[in-house]
């Protein structure tokens, strides 16, 4: 996770009962950290910490804002809801802190973001809507609703962890972001009041950048555009978009599963340059193999390829390199049953075997080639190139 975060006395910085680790661009407003909670007897515990120094604080009302949301959020307590743990004050500075989620964000996955198969899709807009029902109509002792709304969900607050959870980031912590317009229900920008369906509106902005162009079910795209409605009152509540959401996932081929999510996750490229990028394509071959939904499998074959183009450009890469990782690229796309996809990356693959004088992998990428043109009911052609691989063993 990074090393520690020095201050400039060449010491490690401690905040309170705290030590941070590392700063993370996560916060508009102050600043925000990973830290870890510092107990008795070795105790530790990693977080999340928020801080707003004096300068952030814009007056009184602030203040009692960042006290009364961080107090209702600490009263959620769901496993799709990352969690508030402690709310304080260090040298004049108000700070949050929350639940560390060891994962990516939505956001990070970038491109592969942009048109997830929608099966994954869906899974994770359940999982979001049912965070979102159960902070909407969360209650308090008293049997009070604590109407505490996200008014921040964007990509970047929700979390995929490496364990293949999906979790809601920032409730309790709204102070932290400005309100990204592209996320902004209309009735915030007409300056109206909000309630939870301005989370439920910012959900199916998300979901619909997530399916891009890709082919969905029409009911699908019809409860994206209800939750999208200009008028609040036209969408549905997070509950109720939950439980569309749970039945359109029951019509997909395969049941999307945890270690999907976490296989997703994992898709993410390293942000330390000095990690080789050939071991960073067998990690995401080795994790694609586990995957268990052909959806999720098209998914990492696309970053797949990604990596192995960008590879493709270095000069220093290694072609013995390539080529193996090209024909596990292959052995996956075939158990993916993606044909025609898969053909181009193995006839580019034989022209470097070819190109290399390596008749082991051109007869072994024609043999690829074959099999991938016979899923894709290309029956003549899958005869020709098997014959092919037989003359490169000849």
């Amino acid at each position: 996770m990074g090393g520690e975060y020095w201050g400039v006395a060449g010491k490690p910085v401690v905040f309170g009962g705290y030590r941070l680790l590392r700063r993370v661009d996560d916060c508009d407003a102050g600043s925000a950290y990973v830290a870890t909670r510092i107990g008795i007897e070795g105790f530790r515990k990693r977080v999340v910490l928020r801080r707003v120094g004096a300068t952030a604080i814009r007056g009184v009302d602030f203040s009692a804002a960042v006290i009364s949301e961080a107090k209702r959020a600490a009263l959620l307590s769901h496993a799709n809801i990352a969690h508030v743990l402690d709310l304080g004050m260090v040298d004049g500075m108000y700070f949050v802190a929350t639940e560390y989620v060891t994962g990516h964000s939505l956001e990070a996955l970038g491109g592969t973001a942009q048109e997830l198969p929608w099966p994954i899709a869906v899974y994770l807009g359940c999982e979001v809507a049912r965070a979102l029902s159960y902070a909407h109509g969360r209650r308090s002792s008293s049997g009070e609703l604590v109407m505490l709304i996200h008014r921040r969900l964007s990509p970047g607050r929700i979390m995929l962890s490496s364990a293949g959870d999906v979790k809601v980031v920032g409730f309790g912590t709204s102070w932290a972001w400005a309100r990204g317009q592209e996320y902004r229900s209309p009735e915030e920008t007409r300056g109206e009041p909000v309630d939870g369906r301005a989370d439920v509106f910012a959900l199916g902005v998300i979901l619909r950048e997530c399916l891009g162009q890709a082919r969905v079910p029409k009911t699908l795209r019809g409860v994206i555009e209800r939750a999208m409605h200009s008028y609040p009152e036209q969408r549905p509540t997070a509950a109720e978009l939950q439980r569309k959401l749970t039945c359109i996932l029951h019509t997909a081929e395969r049941p999307v599963v945890p270690g999907d999510i976490a296989a997703l996750a994992a898709t993410v490229a390293p942000k330390n340059p000095s990690r080789p990028k050939r071991s960073f394509a067998d990690s995401l071959l080795d994790t694609a193999s586990q995957l268990e939904t052909r959806g999720a499998l098209f998914a990492a074959i696309e970053r797949i390829e990604l990596v192995l183009d960008s590879m493709t450009l270095e000069p220093s890469t290694n072609l013995g390199t390539m080529l193996r990782l090209y024909e596990r690229l292959g052995r996956l796309c075939i158990r993916a049953h993606v044909g025609e996809r898969g053909t181009a990356r193995m006839a580019r693959a034989l022209d470097l075997a070819d190109g290399l004088g390596r008749d082991e992998y051109a007869a072994l990428f024609c043999t690829l080639h074959g099999e991938l043109l016979a899923q894709a009911n290309r029956s003549d052609e899958s005869r020709d190139w098997l014959e092919r691989a037989a003359s490169f063993r000849s």
